[in-house]
């Protein structure tokens, strides 16, 4: 088998309503999207965050065989040319195509699955041009619990005021038994981090995300000691390298590496056994299309529980609760939550089928 052409879709989906993190407003969703073809008539799909290089990577994988994934991957990172979201959405693909030509979904290829169902937390709660964003916010929280969901993730990082006045908000309209996270993309400095999360603490948080810059390891060390809540963070590093420092160094509870920007398969199996080795959680970052979320789910499948006891800490997918038809409607069957929990996708390779006029419009709807 041998791959014989490489098509590129970078996605562009505008939203209704814009809606913000700590760091910028999102008014689209966007993703770049391989397609990896073969003269066996198999082709595989891959997702990266950002913008891809059609012609970097065709240069680099026309004429290869799609079954050697560890000797490309290090040629893509070795030779220079190729971003990590190139090379994470090659990888991704190339499992795809060895998964469809063997008959089995990835999770199995990476050596089985812990779980066939996968307890998720509904990712949302975001920023919004509302009169009133506590009532909001309160309101979209409980919407989740009537959902089935048993974990909720909220945005904070917006000032002491707001973060302390939603974060009780949205404790109150989910009740005490709701699991809560929240996430402040990077958005203070270690001080505030610090000051804000002791305001925070009474909501018997789940875990404080990216209070600070994920490069400060000696502030996120500081956070831990302080606060003494799990701290979460990573999603946007690249490569086991970086993120061996917060590792070894324990600057993090849990580790949330993203399948399409730290490497895909190859090299998220790679960080999980750095993390592994240090003791500390995995659970990845999901923030993508329907591609991304396949990906995530088949390998937080293979993802043990640590430790493994009667009554283990959830390994909790992120399940992106915005609007976002790139994760509802590019595949022709959607990936739903059922319950609070998301079913390991059974069907070769990443499981799931393309439509191709979804796809089409929105690789048409402008440059991300």
């Amino acid at each position: 088998m041998k791959i014989t052409d490489i098509k590129v879709y970078n996605l562009r989906y505008p939203l209704a309503e814009p809606f913000a993190n700590s760091i910028a407003w999102n008014t689209a969703r966007t993703a770049g999207v391989i397609e990896v073809i073969t003269d066996a008539g198999v082709t595989g799909w891959g997702e990266g965050v950002s913008n891809l290089n059609e012609t970097a990577v065709r240069d680099r994988l026309v004429g290869r065989d799609p079954f050697d994934i560890e000797v490309i991957w290090n040629d893509l990172y070795l030779r220079g040319g190729v971003g990590f979201s190139e090379l994470s959405a090659v990888d991704i693909a190339l499992w795809d195509i060895v998964g469809r030509t063997l008959e089995m979904p990835i999770y199995r290829l990476l050596g089985g699955g812990f779980r066939d169902r996968i307890p998720a937390y509904a990712s949302g709660l975001f920023l919004q041009r509302k009169a009133d964003m506590t009532r909001t916010l309160a309101d979209e929280a409980a919407s989740y619990v009537d959902m089935g969901f048993r974990a909720v993730k909220m945005k904070i990082g917006f000032g002491v005021d707001y973060d302390v006045t939603n974060t009780a908000a949205v404790r109150g309209a989910i009740g005490d038994s709701i699991l809560l996270a929240v996430d402040a993309n990077c958005g203070y400095d270690t001080g505030t981090a610090i000051h804000v999360g002791r305001r925070l603490m009474e909501n018997d948080l789940l875990w404080y995300e990216e209070p600070i810059s994920t490069d400060d390891v000696s502030g996120y060390r500081e956070i831990r000691q302080a606060l003494g809540v799990r701290v979460a963070g990573g999603e946007a590093l690249q490569g086991r390298w970086a993120f061996r420092n917060l590792i070894q160094e324990r600057g993090l509870d849990i580790v949330q590496p993203d399948i399409s920007d730290a490497g895909g398969f190859t090299e998220c199996r790679r960080v999980a056994a750095l993390a592994s080795d240090n003791h500390v959680r995995v659970l990845p970052h999901m923030w993508g299309t329907s591609i991304r979320l396949a990906a995530t789910i088949h390998w937080q499948a293979t993802l043990p529980d640590s430790p493994d006891t009667l009554n283990p800490f959830p390994s909790l997918l992120e399940f992106d609760m915005t609007e976002n038809r790139l994760r509802t409607e590019l595949a022709r069957e959607p990936i739903r939550a059922v319950d609070g929990d998301v079913a390991v996708l059974q069907g070769p390779g990443l499981g799931i089928e393309i439509d191709r006029e979804v796809l089409e419009e929105y690789a048409n709807a402008g440059s991300i």
